[in-house]
């Protein structure tokens, strides 16, 4: 499809290889009535009036499409009338101008089509001012009506073309949109996704990294190497639990329809957590089974929130995770005991409950957190097929 520079379909009246063909005709046309005058077949008025409608003619279709649309229906208006009012003299010939007025007015979807039936009837009006003006046949004028008419259906006819030609266009440019929209909304969520896996891969890693070397640190300044070497080991361990969780990550998008264990995957977090210090135990019931990667991940995501804010704001205070399966469902939660007087945690500054609870809400799942007595309990739940 051809467009402007401006990225708009251009317009179906403006296409050029019509116009070189009304040209043509034009020139046609205006060859056989010199003819007619040369060889003295064709009084002076009438060939006058006839080449007058043919000039017009032409120069509507050979002006350029940026003139004004006053100008190019001022000379379709010559052309209309001259030719219809020397119709029946020239026997036919001029009212091949009046014809391509007529097309033009009823075929351009951008005028009104009263423009175009108000030409027809102007036409058959001159049409009978010329033969009364010059009489002719019966069968000749009825000749004249019949072309009339089908000039009037040929050009309604082009116009329901053309019209439907700019429905499919602006079909096509809506479905074109709605297609950019629906890019732009996935592009979107997949942004968002990465920004959630950079938080759980990084952040928790990356945070417990600062608090393990700012403990090195002071442990250090204080001459306590033996401990402080404790925590370097400690951060090593963290590190390594970050390698392997952007691993299992790269891992999923290469192979995203391989089926993972759960259980299995918390437990690695368990381990590292308990390598810090820190206490935790899964306990697992119904009949488990094999989740996607997504799936997988989003409650291993789940348990990676409790256990990192576990270590963060309630240390040394033990963590009890349950996996329960369901025919229907898997529901993930996390118990943290909290201390005498000790403040409710905020998952992630906000931003890991909140991500947590969108990569559970993409998935057909559901995710809280909060206080739960002296307990501060994360809950994941996601369905055992997830949908797609």
């Amino acid at each position: 499809m051809s467009t402007v520079a401006a990225g708009r379909p251009a317009d179906p009246d403006r296409r050029t290889y019509p116009r070189l063909l009304s040209v043509a005709g034009a020139l046609f046309v205006a060859a056989i009535e010199v003819q007619r005058v040369v060889t003295g077949s064709e009084r002076g008025w009438i060939a006058f009036v006839a080449f007058a409608a043919i000039a017009a003619w032409l120069l509507s279709s050979a002006l350029p499409s940026r003139i004004p649309l006053a100008a190019r229906l001022t000379l379709l208006g010559v052309a209309l009338a001259g030719g219809s009012l020397v119709a029946s003299a020239t026997e036919v010939l001029g009212f091949a101008p009046a014809i391509a007025a007529i097309l033009l007015l009823l075929s351009r979807p951008s005028l009104s089509i009263w423009w175009g039936c108000g030409a027809a009837v102007l036409s058959l009006l001159l049409m009978g001012v010329g033969a009364l003006l010059r009489p002719v046949s019966a069968g000749l004028l009825l000749g004249l009506l019949a072309g009339l008419v089908i000039v009037v259906l040929v050009g309604l006819s082009r116009r329901q073309f053309r019209v439907g030609e700019e429905q499919t266009r602006l079909l096509l440019e809506q479905r074109i949109a709605v297609e950019h929209e629906r890019a732009e909304v996935a592009a979107l969520a997949e942004r968002s996704r990465i920004a959630r896996d950079i938080h759980d891969v990084l952040a928790h890693s990356l945070g417990g990294l600062v608090l393990q070397l700012d403990a090195v640190d002071a442990l250090l300044d204080s001459g306590h190497v033996a401990e402080a070497a404790g925590r370097v080991r400690a951060a090593r361990v963290l590190a390594g639990e970050g390698l392997d969780e952007a691993r299992r990550a790269v891992d999923a998008l290469r192979d995203p329809d391989a089926a993972a264990d759960p259980a299995q995957a918390i437990e690695q977090l368990i381990a590292t957590h308990r390598s810090l210090g820190a206490a935790a135990e899964l306990r697992e019931t119904g009949s488990p089974g094999a989740l996607s990667p997504d799936a997988t991940g989003a409650l291993r995501r789940a348990a990676q929130e409790a256990l990192s804010n576990a270590r963060r704001h309630a240390p040394g205070m033990p963590t009890e995770l349950s996996l329960d399966w369901t025919a229907r469902d898997v529901a993930l939660r996390a118990t943290t005991a909290l201390a005498p007087g000790a403040s409710a945690p905020s998952p992630g500054g906000g931003r890991g409950l909140a991500g947590m609870s969108e990569r559970m809400s993409a998935l057909g799942g559901s995710a809280t957190a909060g206080i739960r007595g002296s307990a501060f309990v994360v809950e994941a739940r996601l369905p055992r097929s997830v949908p797609a």
